[in-house]
């Protein structure tokens, strides 16, 4: 057997060396820091207390919750940004979902979603008692309300119209005025567009609405708006224009109030058909039988267009008036025959715009809504 010398073993070996190399010095990688998200809630949590979101090895960027209601709830971050915790109270029994974001010292991002659901609650009787002007089969015309009445007081009014939505097939902006704790009314800034439908809803159930009041059930109904039938009354010219959908459909000989005493001026102003009578005994208003100047006269084909007694009505007593002179108590007198035409076209909501007297028409008579400008209407709404 033949062996290499020393020498030979000793350059083979630095000549091996050299041909692998030696172990080289390398920058070191280290594993990304991945923040973890966590969400502190019962599996049926109560609605009234809060619950946390919180992140681990890093900080939270962004935490979004949104109830099955299209409910936003606010919330608070700690100081350090690794927690947010809930404020206020829940809807009951709905669906909640969390979205957030938390980020690491080495810029490691992590997004979290989950859901929970909160525990119902039983309705303490607060609810919808009445909606107007909402019939099955009826048309409203374009300067109709939507006048809500509450089964009781609402503890907290804006979080009551908050839930309070209206929306119509061609589109048109609006706003709530309270009238009173019990009555909340909503009116466009210009006429609603005819033929159309429009869907107020009420979401309400599950709902905390202040104190210890929940809400008892959601509430839905239809308005459908007809043409627009738009009366302009002139009481300097003794004259009613009816226009129907932009076009005049009809010139109309009127006679007005006389204004012999103040009240017997028709007011001035925007006011709105609420109710149509083929027959009706008007009454003096503020007198009883006895007084000077009371009297009781039927009627045919009386319209009514304000609370106080204000009607477009039959008067073949003052025919030769008619076009000439205004001698009527207050009421927009026209022949038997217009009176029925107006009657028969007219519907609740129709706006009937009277100029010429001196006694102003106040908002609040009737459905004297449109007496107010927009911006003075939307005074009266919770939400400012």
């Amino acid at each position: 057997m033949k062996f290499l010398p020393v020498r030979v073993l000793a350059v083979a070996s630095l000549l091996l060396l050299g041909a692998c190399g030696a172990p080289e010095q390398g920058a070191f990688t280290p594993a990304p820091i991945v923040p973890e998200i966590t969400l502190e809630v019962g599996e049926a949590h109560d609605p009234t207390e809060p619950f946390t979101v919180a992140a681990v090895d890093g900080i939270l960027e962004a935490v979004n919750v949104t109830s099955d209601r299209a409910t936003t709830i606010d919330g608070v971050f700690s100081e350090d940004l690794t927690t947010w915790t809930s404020e206020g109270v829940m809807d009951a029994g709905a669906t909640h979902t969390v979205t957030a974001m938390a980020v690491s010292t080495d810029g490691t991002v992590t997004e979290f979603e989950q859901q929970f659901t909160t525990e119902g609650r039983e309705g303490s009787g607060f609810a919808i008692a009445d909606v107007t002007p909402v019939v099955e089969g009826e048309t409203v015309g374009v300067g109709a309300p939507i006048i809500v009445t509450f089964t009781e007081a609402a503890p907290d009014r804006k979080t009551v119209e908050q839930n309070l939505q209206v929306e119509s097939e061609k589109g048109h902006e609006g706003a709530w005025r309270w009238i009173s704790d019990t009555q909340v009314i909503y009116r466009t800034k210009e006429y609603w567009d005819a033929h159309q439908t429009v869907t107020f809803t009420a979401a309400l159930d599950g709902v905390y609405l202040g104190g210890d009041v929940w809400g008892e059930e959601d509430y839905s109904a239809e308005m459908v708006i007809g043409p627009a039938n738009i009366s302009y009354v002139d009481l300097e010219t003794h004259y009613m224009t009816v226009e129907i959908d932009g076009e005049v459909a009809k010139e109309i000989p009127i006679s007005g109030g006389s204004g012999a005493e103040w009240e017997y001026y028709t007011a001035t102003g925007v006011h709105l058909v609420m109710e149509k009578f083929e027959h009706k005994v008007m009454v003096s208003p503020g007198k009883e039988e006895g007084d000077e100047g009371y009297y009781e006269t039927p009627v045919n084909w009386a319209t009514r267009i304000n609370a106080s007694g204000e009607f477009v009505h039959g008067a073949p007593w003052s025919v030769g008036s008619q076009g000439n002179a205004n001698v009527s108590h207050g009421c927009v007198n026209a022949s038997d025959e217009n009176a029925k035409w107006f009657y028969e076209i007219s519907q609740r909501g129709d706006p009937v715009d009277v100029v010429g007297s001196p006694r102003a028409m106040p908002w609040d008579n009737g459905w004297g809504y449109w007496v107010l400008s927009f911006d003075e209407w939307k005074e009266g709404s919770a939400l400012g």
